[in-house]
Parts: structure tokens; C-alpha cells; sequence
């Protein structure tokens, strides 16, 4: 009977480990998909560590169905490149979302001394519209106060990336 169960405790790990590693490999994949689309756009290290870092940025407010628009208006107020700003948008996906705002909702409520409220797995339209000073205007406090911070931090990652990138092509093209 010990060696059934220890057999059986094994697959569960064997299983979750392939599984694991599966969604491991997956991830790194795209990470280095968009991370070559971004390196290898044909404009200046400025216009798209800028670009990155708005959609990056705008991917920390509460404003969803603006975040490709937000992106490409900010991208274009500072000179950035749009697809980098579009790619940057990336940043805010299903699986960060709930984390981006759980923490521009704290730093929203904090700021504005608004009292935390208890938020239910149901959103819906009455709750948005009954509920929108106290959940909607914390959030946007608090996405405009993290939102020029992600950028700072965006923009100077991407520009070192795609500067040591480009320099290591330009090696490469010497025959250095």
C-alpha cells in the first residue's frame, strides 16, 4: 500500500511538473518574440524605449478600452514609435491585471482617504455606475501617480536592451 501511494504521489508531480515546465516554455517564447519585435523596429533607441515605456504606462490606468489609444496619443506627444507603444500595452494582460490594480487601488484609496472597500468577484454594471467614486476614482488617482514611475522604469530597461542589442548587431555586421 506505501508503494501505491508513493507511485501515485509521483505521477501527480510528474504531471505537474511537465505541465509547469510546458507553461514555462511557453512564456519565455513569447517574452522573446516581442522582445526581438521590439529590438529589431527600424527607428531610434529614444523613440522605441518611449514608445515601450507609454504603453507600459497606460497599461497602469483603469481607462481599458483606451489603452491602444492612450498608447499611440502619449507615444505621439513625446516622438515615440506606435508599434512599441502598442506592443508596450502588453504589460497589462489577464494574468497582471489583477495585480496592477489591486495596487493602484491601494495607492488611490491611501492618497484620497477613501475607506478600502470589500470588492466581490461579481463586477457588474449596477456596481460600476452606484460605485464609482469609491472604486473607480482611487484607481485613477493611484494609476496616475504609479503610471509616470512605470514609465521612468520602462523606458530606461528598454533603452539598454535595444541599445546592447543594436550595438551586438553592429558588431556582428562588422566582423568584429
Amino acid at each position: 500500500m506505501c508503494i501505491e501511494v508513493k507511485n501515485r504521489w509521483s505521477v501527480y508531480i510528474i504531471n505537474f511538473n511537465s505541465c509547469y515546465r510546458n507553461l514555462a516554455n511557453k512564456v519565455y517564447r513569447i517574452v522573446s518574440y516581442y522582445k526581438l519585435r521590439l529590438a529589431r523596429l527600424p527607428d531610434s533607441n529614444y523613440a522605441i524605449s518611449s514608445g515601450f515605456a507609454c504603453g507600459a504606462m497606460v497599461s497602469f490606468t483603469p481607462l481599458l478600452g483606451l489603452h491602444f489609444v492612450l498608447a499611440v496619443v502619449f507615444a505621439y506627444l513625446i516622438r515615440g514609435n506606435f508599434i512599441a507603444a502598442l506592443i508596450g500595452t502588453v504589460v497589462g494582460n489577464p494574468i497582471t491585471f489583477p495585480f496592477i490594480w489591486g495596487l493602484i487601488y491601494k495607492v488611490g484609496t491611501y492618497l484620497t482617504n477613501i475607506k478600502l472597500q470589500k470588492i466581490t468577484h461579481e463586477i457588474n454594471f449596477d456596481m460600476i455606475v452606484n460605485q464609482t467614486y469609491e472604486i473607480f476614482f482611487p484607481m485613477l488617482v493611484g494609476g496616475i501617480i504609479i503610471a509616470p514611475l512605470v514609465w521612468i522604469i520602462t523606458y530606461y530597461v528598454i533603452y539598454s536592451f535595444i541599445a546592447s542589442y543594436k550595438k551586438r548587431k553592429h558588431k556582428k555586421t562588422k566582423g568584429y
